[in-house]
């Protein structure tokens, strides 16, 4: 059965660290992928990457319709990589190891990105506007970086009370362990 994992916050350090590639898919990677999944919907969010869960791994997932048709259809991403990038967009970002800052970010309108899915298929997507946006959010989670890594001094300014007490609370769990007991979904 699927568990709901504890989501690290800024200030953990696995978040600024660049993941490491998966070898070879086996049980324990789909057990991981089935716990990412069920901890996405769980947090209600519309992306998770292997590092906010603290395991060092290039692994995201993601939801992008979730929140416009409430059907659950997670596209799973494996040791994903960026072929092509065009245009620009500004758009107004949060994150789960974040909770309850939102600041707007400049991210590439369309991407091409080369990844594996769970049955280790290897894939091209193309995305654009608010999907490029997601993928390119969970690939820099992967990559050790977070969307306020890309704020202007200004914003960052803006927002460091809230940071600060975010990443006070981050650094506390650089120690627990990082599944925390199963929460069992009805």
């Amino acid at each position: 059965m699927p568990r709901k994992l504890e989501i690290k916050l800024y200030g953990c350090s696995v978040l600024t660290e660049k993941a490491k590639p998966v070898e070879q898919l086996n049980e324990e990677t789909q057990n991981l992928i089935d716990d990412m999944i069920s901890t996405l919907y769980f947090t209600d969010g519309v992306g998770l990457a292997a590092p906010q869960i603290g395991i060092s791994q290039r692994i995201f997932v993601c939801d992008p319709e979730y929140h416009k048709t409430e059907e659950k259809n997670a596209l799973v991403f494996i040791n994903p990589e960026f072929i092509e990038y065009s245009g620009e967009q500004e758009y107004e970002e949060g994150c789960l190891s974040i909770p309850n800052v939102y600041e707007k970010v400049i991210r590439f309108e369309k991407v091409k990105i080369k990844y594996r899915d769970r049955t280790w298929t290897e894939n091209i997507l193309e995305a654009e506007d608010t999907f490029a946006v997601i993928l390119q959010h969970e690939f820099d989670h992967l990559e050790g970086k977070l969307f306020v890594d890309q704020l202007s001094k200004i914003q960052k300014m803006t927002i460091a009370f809230k940071l600060n007490k975010i990443k006070n609370k981050g650094k506390n769990m650089e120690d627990k362990p990082v599944v925390i007991p199963s929460i069992q979904e009805e």
